[in-house]
């Protein structure tokens, strides 16, 4: 039973889908200044959240419209800091549609020699990364990273656990990889744990948990147009949404890779 089954809470859902829009308006009209102010990544990640946890508010004119916006990128080759601009953009487009076109920037970058891009485009995955299949070309590059003894390798073997596939196949790669590579401390601790069946430390929680408190109170700040209801509760269930985002294994302080037998579940 879900812990507020009880509460009348619910969610309006106009009212996200007017940050929406606000969100995504504030993120065009900052697009060119340079250097990126980080409220551009806020705002990425909070459509981002709404794709994700409560795509029932999403309007489809706005992922129409930023579909439209990502074609030009997908088509035409930019440089990686133009390339930084649009990775929030396409994963909140993943969570609606389920097409991996739009996570291609990402998938590209998967392991890019520059740490701090590497590191932002794995952040951009952690929300979708329950839903995510890592392919041929995505284990290849997980597996360069760590043939190449890359830093800040931990998030992406974190994303690798969480995402859908083969359990066996997982435990299989980390275990030839750990045979074949030295690797940092954090990662070998990291592929240990997992292969002993045991829960490894989250490093994207402390960056989930910043970046979530800005969809809170940007939610809790929206001033645009009421509810046609002019009060709550109207749309989603609280508790529905809670669920949610407590199931989403990267909230938690440390991860687990499903074992043979065990099933896991998408956010």
């Amino acid at each position: 039973m879900a812990e507020f089954d009880s509460s009348a809470l619910s969610i309006d859902l106009d009212r996200i889908a007017a940050v929406c829009e606000e969100e995504w308006q504030s993120l065009l009209d900052d697009m060119d200044i340079e250097p990126i102010p980080e409220r551009q990544d806020l705002r990425g990640f909070l459509l981002n959240w709404a794709a994700v946890f409560t795509p029932e508010a999403f309007p489809p004119a706005l992922s129409d419209k930023m579909a439209e916006w990502m074609e030009d990128d997908l088509a035409v080759k930019r440089s990686e800091w133009r390339m930084v601009k649009r990775p929030y953009i396409g994963a909140a487009l993943f969570a609606l549609t389920g097409s991996t076109r739009w996570l291609r920037i990402q998938f590209n970058n998967f392991d890019n020699g520059g740490s701090q891009l590497r590191t932002f485009y794995h952040q951009t995955l952690a929300l979708i990364a329950p839903r995510l299949t890592f392919d041929e070309d995505l284990i290849a590059r997980l597996e360069a990273g760590l043939r190449n003894r890359y830093f800040v390798m931990s998030p992406p073997l974190v994303l690798y656990a969480v995402s859908q596939g083969d359990a066996e196949e997982k435990i299989a790669n980390l275990t030839a990889w750990k045979a074949a590579y030295p690797m940092n401390s954090d990662e070998e601790k990291t592929v240990a744990r997992f292969l002993k069946g045991e829960p490894a430390p989250n490093p994207l929680q402390s960056w989930l948990l910043r970046s979530s408190s800005y969809v809170a109170l940007r939610l809790g700040a929206q001033g645009g147009v009421p509810s046609p209801s002019g009060r709550l509760p109207i749309g989603l269930g609280f508790s529905e949404v809670w669920e949610r985002v407590q199931k989403h294994p990267l909230t938690s302080g440390y991860v687990s890779l499903e074992r043979p037998g065990n099933s896991h579940s998408p956010a």
